[in-house]
């Protein structure tokens, strides 16, 4: 504080000296503890009624000297350009740039995403951009009728072959020995064995993404909105599906080979679809 004044020079004082002008404003000439006042050359001791009080400043700048200027107003911060171009395929009656998305930084961005809705009085517009959000989820390649055929002829076999050498196990060897009910039992034993197999390979890998056929050809079963591996609960469903599907020479499984999404019967049932990796 001494210092500053000295390098100032005499600056105004108030009238009871215990402060001076620095040209914004009043600033103290007590110390620290309050129990000293700075006269310009020592420190001399405060009245006891002062000290250690809150002292307060003036009210306003000493005579002669008038009001300090507000500070000027910070500058307007300058709009940042629109970095976006109008697209080239947007109709001129719509807004740009779109109204934001309601969703959060970290979803992926699918037509079920809701927009936001339009001012009051305007005409929605959304729908003007449904065709390029819908576009931004066909990412992935559907398998056609064919490959999935091949690759279930495959699956067929590997199932098959234990399925033959069970059935072979229990009618093969004394079949001529038996009488014609032990081979009905068996059959339907056989016949539950071959449905078990069947059925826990499929849900199975199913829930896993590929079966061994599948995975020869790289396609693999997902789910039809997310494509993401499905559960076993939705494996089960398919697999129902796979039997109606099935009825009626299979036209069920052929409806894949014209489906816009190659599903079949099953695929729809079970809301499941195939696609490459």
């Amino acid at each position: 504080m001494p210092g500053a004044m000295a390098s100032a020079g005499p600056p105004p004082l108030s009238a009871d000296g215990l402060w001076f002008w620095d040209g914004t404003g009043w600033r103290s000439l007590v110390s620290a503890d309050g129990q000293k006042a700075w006269d310009g050359k020592s420190w001399v001791p405060l009245p006891p009624s002062l000290a250690g009080q809150a002292l307060q400043p003036p009210g306003g700048p000493p005579p002669g000297v008038g009001a300090v200027p507000p500070p000027p107003p910070p500058p307007a911060a300058a709009a940042a350009p629109d970095a976006k171009q109008r697209p080239s395929w947007l109709p001129a009656d719509a807004p740009w740039p779109p109204a934001s998305l309601s969703r959060p930084p970290d979803q992926l961005l699918t037509r079920d995403v809701t927009m936001a809705a339009p001012a009051p009085g305007a005409v929605p517009w959304a729908n003007v951009y449904s065709d390029v959000i819908a576009s931004s989820t066909s990412r992935h390649a559907y398998a056609g009728f064919w490959i999935r055929f091949i690759a279930y002829f495959i699956d067929s076999l590997i199932i098959g072959i234990p399925i033959a050498a069970i059935n072979l196990g229990l009618l093969g060897g004394g079949a001529a020995a038996q009488s014609a009910g032990q081979i009905q039992a068996y059959g339907s034993v056989v016949n539950l064995i071959a449905f078990s197999i069947t059925f826990g390979y499929f849900v199975y890998f199913w829930s896993q993404g590929s079966t061994l056929g599948m995975r020869i050809f790289g396609i693999r079963v997902a789910d039809a909105t997310t494509f993401q591996t499905i559960g076993v609960g939705k494996a089960i469903l398919r697999y129902v599906g796979w039997i109606v599907a099935s009825f009626c020479c299979a036209i069920g499984l052929i409806w894949a080979a014209f489906d816009s999404r190659k599903q079949g019967w099953h695929d729809k049932i079970g809301g499941t679809v195939v696609i490459y990796r």
